[in-house]
């Protein structure tokens, strides 16, 4: 009786992180920006993304320093931020940090949990770039715009 009240809580959590999850998905997302950055969505801006996310380049090719901010791990933003832009899973992300952590002593983005804190971020610094859902960037605050939709 035991391991049926097991295997149904289970089953329960799973079918709830499904159903609060894939709408998420479904719906899109979007890198936005300082709106004083003057990068504009082109042929390598995931490139460019990804390597200012992974503290591969320090600065946008605009000029401005970079300042990545991630999502909680597991949030529906994050998960698509890491297999649409960087190409990465959670646990590659991961290997990648714990790597450079020992080569260079860099850490990862800070993680930001809620879309308020991440916009007011990035609205405040320049080189400040996030994911956020696509209903979250249906109404920016001023002194952020949207880069890149997926």
């Amino acid at each position: 009786m035991k391991t049926f009240r097991n295997i149904l809580a289970l089953t329960l959590l799973a079918v709830a992180t499904f159903t609060f999850t894939a709408p998420a998905f479904a719906e899109g997302f979007a890198i936005v920006v300082n709106a004083a950055n003057s990068i504009a969505d082109g042929g390598n801006v995931d490139s460019e993304l990804k390597n200012l996310y992974l503290k591969k380049k320090t600065s946008w090719s605009s000029g401005p320093s970079a300042v990545p901010l991630g999502r909680s791990a597991g949030s529906p933003e994050q998960a698509a931020f890491l297999s649409t832009v960087l190409g990465m899973s959670q646990s590659d992300l991961d290997s990648h940090w714990a790597s450079e952590k020992s080569k260079t002593g860099a850490t990862g983005p800070r993680e930001i949990g809620s879309a308020g804190i991440l916009l007011r971020q990035v609205s405040r610094k320049e080189g400040a770039f996030g994911v956020v859902s696509a209903a979250e960037a249906a109404s920016l605050p001023d002194g952020v715009k949207v880069l890149k939709k997926f």
